[in-house]
């Protein structure tokens, strides 16, 4: 197992970066607001695309490309002098894409969408004010589909016993909170995220990859709401996501579901641990290298909880 990270701050893979300088030196790019556009392979129409980014505002562009993705970059760089396109040395998950990307941007509030996404609306001073006053770690927009419906993509957890229930609702208010962002998508404060430690780059399946950082996140005292006011759409049709449980449910299980808070830190109890290991289908040497790492980040991060995964659904269910 790898060692859990306790920042984002020192990526674990190459990568470098191609343009992003501006050839009008009378335009300075805005430090409030960056975005990081992920690449999911299904936009062939790259230059029509970065057209209309540009035309958004005088905000900094950073694009992530796969490493397969690279053959014309170098045209695209020369084209669009607001774009930075961050060539990845070998591919990742969009976790790990967003802690590079949160990392090498400008602006102290980064907006991540996928390239089948669409902003729909212009980056204004007023607009840019507004963004910059969040207290959020993340505010998240209203999703919309091809169809222009509104996507139900506001994640509020549940416990029925022992087991946990993500449930998808529509966006309710301005300010209504949900456990994560919902496809990755949402304006990120920096500053913020890179203290939170950002996506865990082990936890390679997506959708435990996004739990693992919302219960983090509201576990820190940290919070995700909804932005009524800002609206992305999807260009393309979407998919349903696996949630069914794999070998990376049993690292978000183990930093998330049975460590504990109790007075002013957080604990990981080795009575935990039999149970884990009859479950978990790892050996019991490969058992013991898993618990133990967690306990270690636990361990180390214990004073940063203010609340367990329990307490968070409880108070969740409260507000609901």
């Amino acid at each position: 197992m790898n060692t859990i990270p306790t920042t984002s701050k020192n990526p674990r893979i190459p990568y470098t970066i191609v343009g992003g300088k501006k050839s009008n030196k009378s335009l300075s790019l805005s430090p409030v607001l960056s975005l990081l556009v992920l690449n999911r392979g299904g936009r062939p129409y790259k230059t029509e695309y970065l057209k209309h980014l540009e035309s958004l505002g005088d905000v900094e562009i950073i694009s992530v490309q796969g490493p397969s993705s690279t053959y014309d970059v170098e045209s695209l760089a020369l084209r669009f002098p607001q774009v930075k396109f961050l060539i990845l040395g070998k591919n990742t998950t969009p976790g790990e894409q967003i802690n590079i990307g949160i990392m090498e941007s400008t602006g102290r509030n980064v907006m991540v969408f996928w390239d089948d996404m669409r902003p729909g609306y212009r980056f204004t001073e007023r607009f840019l004010n507004h963004v910059d006053k969040s207290e959020d770690l993340c505010s998240v927009p209203i999703l919309q589909s091809t169809k222009y419906e509104t996507v139900p993509s506001l994640m509020a957890p549940s416990f029925y016993g022992s087991r946990l229930k993500m449930i998808s609702l529509m966006p309710s208010s301005n300010g209504a909170a949900t456990l994560f962002p919902f496809d990755y998508s949402g304006i990120y404060n920096k500053e913020k995220f890179l203290l939170s430690g950002g996506f865990d780059f082990n936890i390679e399946n997506h959708y435990w990859q996004k739990l693992d950082f919302g219960f983090r996140i509201h576990m820190w005292g940290e919070s995700i709401t909804f932005n009524t006011g800002i609206k992305i759409e999807y260009l393309l049709e979407q998919f349903p996501e696996d949630t069914t449980p794999d070998k990376y449910y049993k690292m978000f299980y183990l930093k998330n579901l049975i460590l504990r808070f109790s007075g002013d830190s957080a604990f990981l109890s080795w009575s935990k641990f039999l149970p884990y290991s009859m479950k978990s289908g790892s050996s019991l040497i490969s058992s013991v290298k898993e618990y133990k790492a967690v306990k270690k980040w636990v361990e180390i991060n214990k004073f940063r909880f203010n609340c367990d995964a329990r307490q968070v659904t409880n108070l969740w269910e409260v507000r609901e």
